[in-house]
């Protein structure tokens, strides 16, 4: 299933390159993205949008509403998730699912970093009172990392609070279509987004269900192991025997 994924994330890339998938994008900008056109924009600029800030001041309100529910998904933020998760698990005796997210969070900003590197699709375009300009930001926005780091904060998440399951998907569910309504990404981005973390979710699993790494969780520093309920005690050492003089 992980190498089908992986198939998939390569093909939809090449597509994306290609330009195959260009009238999907340009469609989204045309009638997707109202937040590109000009009265959308911010009316004083925040360097450290994305960082530490999801919007900036005088932001059209629903461009705010979309900024902070996909804010979950910045790199800051969904690390702090990933470091506050294995941490409660640590103390928890339950760290393998918490560390194999934690690692897959690791891979998939790597594989965001080298998509956006290597990957360039054609240009994409805006008109605008019949001035078509080149939408630069879009040439090298493939994957979507946010939608990477979203998913895998709800899984995470998910760990911790079981019963929350249903609200943490209804979450997810939105950050994809709220990322493009939002001019972040493309459909196309948050396609091979999905594809990205399906497989790292996957790979995530497995790891945390082998016997090597398992191996590894129980040596960690200040993990408690807990006895299974129920299980014998150990039987207490006999003493040495005594000798006895004659």
């Amino acid at each position: 299933m992980i190498v089908a994924l992986a198939a998939a994330f390569a093909l939809l890339a090449a597509l994306v390159v290609s330009g195959s998938l260009t009238s999907l994008d340009q469609y989204a900008i045309d009638h997707l993205m109202p937040a590109l056109k000009p009265s959308a924009a911010s009316k004083s600029g925040n360097p450290y949008v994305g960082l530490y800030s999801p919007f900036s001041s005088g932001t059209n309100w629903w461009c705010t509403i979309f900024a902070l529910w996909t804010y979950p998904c910045s790199v800051l933020v969904s690390g702090l998730v990933m470091v506050s998760v294995v941490s409660a698990s640590l103390r928890r005796s339950r760290p393998l699912p918490a560390l194999a997210l934690a690692g897959a969070w690791v891979v998939g900003n790597a594989v965001e970093l080298a998509g956006k590197g290597l990957l360039r699709r054609p240009g994409l375009y805006l008109t605008h009172d019949g001035v078509r300009s080149h939408v630069v930001a879009f040439d090298n926005s493939f994957p979507s990392g946010h939608t990477i780091r979203g998913a895998l904060v709800a899984a995470a998440l998910a760990l911790l609070w079981p019963a929350g399951r249903r609200w943490l998907i209804g979450w997810f569910a939105l950050v994809g279509p709220f990322l493009v309504l939002s001019s972040a990404h493309t459909p196309s981005d948050v396609l091979g987004g999905l594809l990205v973390v399906a497989a790292l979710l996957g790979g995530a699993r497995l790891l945390a269900a082998s016997p090597s790494f398992a191996g590894l969780g129980s040596r960690l520093p200040g993990r408690v192991v807990r006895k299974a309920p129920g299980a014998p005690k150990p039987a207490a050492a006999s003493p040495p025997p005594q000798r006895v003089s004659r």
